[in-house]
C-alpha cells in the first residue's frame, strides 16, 4: 500500500471526528438555558358536599318474626263421637268466625234434654199439688183456731214442702239450660276469622272434653316483637296503658326472590321491660289482614307467621337539623370543612342522633359550608384542599 493511500485512510475518518464536534460545539452554543420553573402545590383533591338544613322524619329501623296476634287451642266442652268435620279442617284451612269446625253426635245430648223437661214436668206438678195441700191446711186451720192467737206450725201449712217443691222446680229448670248449653255445644264453631296451625280429629274418632283438637291463629291481624335499643325509644310515640293516641307508623318490608313487599302497621305497645342480655326492649307492631282475605290483591303475597321481616317505624320529626353521610362524620364528633380559601378546618359538631348510614347534626355547622367527605392521611387545620366537580353536591341526594 502507497503512503497517499495510507494517509486517506487515516485522515478522512479524523477530518469527520474534527467536523462533528465543531457542529456539536455550535448548535450547544446556540441553545438558550433553561428556565427555572417553581412548581406549585394544587392541594389535596377532595369530595366535598353542601350543609344545608332541613327537616327530617327519624326512621327507626329492626327486625322481627311475623306472628299471629290471636292462637286457641279447639278444646270440646262434651265428650262423643264425631258425625262432621268441615272438608277445612286441616292444617293451613281458613274459617270465618262462627264458622262450624266439626260435630259431635247429638243424641245421648238430646235425650238429656227430654229427661231435663220430663222432670221438669214433673216437678211443677209436684208444686201444684203441694200449693193446693197448702191452700186447704191453711183454710182449715183458720176455721178451727179462728180466736187463737197462737202461730200456725208451719208443717200444718206445708211451708216446707212448698219450698222445697219450688227449689225442685228451679233444678229442673236449670237442668233443661244446661241440656241445651250441651246440646249446642256438639257443635263446635270457630271463635274467630282464623287459620288451622294443627288439628288431629277426623269422622268417627271418639273425643273427650278437655281434650285438644286443633290450633288456630287469627287471621284478622298479626304481630310483629321488634327488639330495639332504649335510645330509639325516645324518638317514637308508643301508647301506653290506658291511652287511646295516635301511635307510630311502621312499613314492613319482605324479600322473596328478589322482589320487596310491602305492609302498613302501626306500633300497638311495648312489652314493657327490658331484655336483661341484650338490653333491648320489644315492640309490637299489628299488621291488618296479613293474609289479605278481605282485600283482594293477587299481586302481594301473604304476610304467613313465622316471615322474618324488616320493620321501618317513623319516629318524631327534626327540624333545622344539617344530614350529613356516616363516612363524613370523623372522630370525637368533629367533621372536615373545606373553607373559602380551599384550607381545611376541622370542626367539633353537636349530634342529635347518629345512624348507621348518616348523622343528624343540630349544632357547629352554617349553611352552605362545604363538608369533606374523602379520607385524608395525616388531615390537619389548614391543609390546602381542591374539590371534584362534583362540589355543589347536596347532603340530601
Amino acid at each position: 500500500m502507497s503512503q497517499r493511500s495510507m494517509l486517506l485512510k487515516i485522515g478522512i475518518p479524523i477530518v469527520i471526528i474534527i467536523a462533528g464536534a465543531v457542529i456539536m460545539l455550535a448548535l450547544m452554543s446556540g441553545r438558550p438555558a433553561p428556565v427555572r420553573e417553581v412548581k406549585k402545590d394544587p392541594g389535596i383533591l377532595v369530595e366535598v358536599i353542601r350543609a344545608e338544613r332541613e327537616n327530617t322524619e327519624v326512621i327507626i329501623k329492626g327486625a322481627g318474626t311475623v306472628a299471629a296476634a290471636k292462637e286457641v287451642s279447639v278444646i270440646p266442652q262434651v265428650s262423643g263421637r264425631v258425625t262432621y268435620a268441615s272438608p277445612d279442617l286441616n292444617v293451613g284451612g281458613f274459617f270465618e268466625a262462627d264458622e262450624v269446625l266439626f260435630e259431635i253426635e247429638r243424641t245421648d245430648y238430646e235425650l238429656a234434654l227430654e229427661r231435663a223437661k220430663s222432670a221438669k214436668a214433673k216437678a211443677e206438678y209436684e208444686l201444684t199439688t203441694i200449693e193446693s195441700q197448702a191452700r186447704v191446711a191453711r183454710s182449715e186451720w183458720e176455721i178451727i183456731n179462728k180466736n187463737s192467737a197462737a202461730p200456725p206450725n208451719p208443717l200444718v201449712l206445708y211451708e216446707p214442702q212448698l219450698k222445697s217443691a219450688k227449689a225442685e222446680l228451679a233444678s229442673a229448670s236449670a237442668q233443661i239450660e244446661q241440656a241445651k248449653i250441651d246440646l249446642k255445644r256438639t257443635k263446635v264453631r270457630s271463635p274467630f276469622n282464623a287459620r288451622i296451625r294443627s288439628e288431629s280429629i277426623d269422622i268417627g274418632q271418639y273425643v273427650r272434653a278437655g281434650g285438644e283438637i286443633a290450633v288456630l291463629a287469627g287471621t284478622d291481624s298479626a304481630e310483629i316483637a321488634v327488639p330495639l335499643p332504649l335510645d330509639d325509644l325516645r324518638w317514637l310515640d308508643i301508647p301506653r296503658h290506658g291511652e287511646r293516641q295516635i301511635s307510630a307508623d311502621a312499613l314492613v318490608r319482605l324479600d322473596i326472590g328478589g322482589v320487596t313487599y310491602k305492609w302498613h302497621g302501626h306500633v300497638v305497645r311495648s312489652t314493657g321491660e327490658v331484655d336483661l342480655k341484650t338490653r333491648m326492649m320489644q315492640l309490637i307492631v299489628e299488621i291488618k289482614d296479613p293474609y289479605g282475605l278481605k282485600k283482594q290483591s293477587p299481586s302481594s303475597p301473604a304476610l304467613a307467621a313465622g316471615s322474618f321481616v324488616d320493620v321501618h317505624i317513623k319516629g318524631k320529626t327534626l327540624e333545622d337539623v344539617f344530614i350529613i353521610p356516616r363516612t363524613a362524620f370523623r372522630d370525637n364528633s368533629t367533621v372536615w370543612i373545606m373553607d373559602k380559601n380551599n384550607k381545611l378546618q376541622i370542626r367539633k359538631v353537636i349530634p342529635v342522633r347518629i345512624e348507621r348510614e348518616k348523622v343528624l347534626i343540630k349544632e357547629g355547622l352554617d349553611n352552605g359550608e362545604l363538608i369533606v367527605k374523602t379520607n385524608i392521611s395525616g388531615a390537619a387545620n389548614g391543609m390546602k384542599l381542591r374539590t371534584m366537580e362534583n362540589k355543589n353536591k347536596s347532603l340530601s341526594q
